[in-house]
């Protein structure tokens, strides 16, 4: 099984995971043109697309749903509420299918899991994949990880989490007061120090691989990022997992679960490469 992350924060969220019978696209923040140049460079055809699933309904996940759908052919899995909510905000029509958090479908040889996030949007959910040997989990624009998520996160070998902003940046910002108190609020986004905290509770599971996603461009950086996430994990022993960066306009991939092999890592970095120089356009 392999991940490719194809855009990671405010102009576009789109992720990829593959396996030998289809590849799954996780959310579609940009245009089918975008979509297409991006899985040409992490080596995916898009005749291997077999579905999009949509984790929220805020737009730089949604934006390119319609003509993506549509020009590749694909259904459209999400919540019952997010189906409602994209019926205003994606033109034209999709093939719509139904997938509650809770419950799981099996997709070619993968299983996709759903499970409730917290963010402030109508129904978010984050997704676990596996293809029976290998499992990715799926967690950005969340404001905490409450039990169910944690769960879904220490039992995946690899796992895309927010690391969204550090927090003495955002509070010495120029955002204004609301914006935020939102981001801050248990709806809103993971800081550094909350997704790190986090990773203590991995360190005795199958974890292998942590992209950092969804960074932000205005209130946070990718050295802040990495190394507090790298700093947590040796502390706890787990200088084994590879640590890579999403993010910077840039596709970051394939990882392949299978025989480690973590592939060009074009917009980000992988543990113990050097942070400095590092780019990413990741905004809230």
């Amino acid at each position: 099984m392999k991940v490719s992350v194809l855009a990671s924060g405010s102009s576009g969220n789109s992720l990829v995971v593959s396996s030998d019978s289809g590849s799954l696209l996780v959310d579609a923040g940009m245009s089918a043109k975008r979509v297409e140049s991006a899985l040409d460079e992490v080596g995916v055809d898009v005749g291997h697309l077999s579905a999009v699933l949509v984790t929220h309904e805020h737009s730089d996940h949604i934006s390119g749903l319609g003509p993506v759908a549509r020009r590749f052919g694909l259904p459209v899995f999400a919540t019952r509420r997010t189906h409602e909510a994209l019926k205003t905000r994606v033109a034209g029509t999709i093939d719509a299918v139904v997938i509650e958090s809770g419950t799981s479908q099996k997709i070619g040889d993968l299983t996709v899991s759903a499970f409730s996030v917290s963010h402030d949007c109508v129904d978010p959910v984050g997704y676990t994949i596996t293809d029976g040997d290998h499992r990715v989990t799926v967690v950005t624009d969340l404001g905490t990880v409450g039990r169910n998520v944690r769960r879904h996160l220490s039992q995946a070998d690899c796992v895309v989490l927010e690391f969204n902003h550090d927090e003495r940046m955002l509070l010495d910002g120029d955002y204004p007061w609301s914006l935020k108190q939102r981001i801050m609020a248990n709806t809103g986004h993971l800081s550094n120090t909350a997704a790190a905290e986090e990773l203590t509770a991995l360190v005795d599971g199958p974890l292998s691989v942590l992209i950092l996603a969804h960074l932000s461009r205005d209130n946070n950086t990718p050295r802040l990022a990495f190394e507090t996430a790298v700093g947590v994990l040796e502390k706890a022993g787990r200088s084994d997992v590879h640590v890579l960066l999403a993010g910077g306009g840039e596709t970051l991939g394939p990882v392949d679960l299978g025989n480690g092999a973590y592939g060009r890592s074009r917009g980000g970095g992988v543990r113990r490469a050097r942070a400095k120089g590092m780019m990413t356009t990741c905004t809230e």
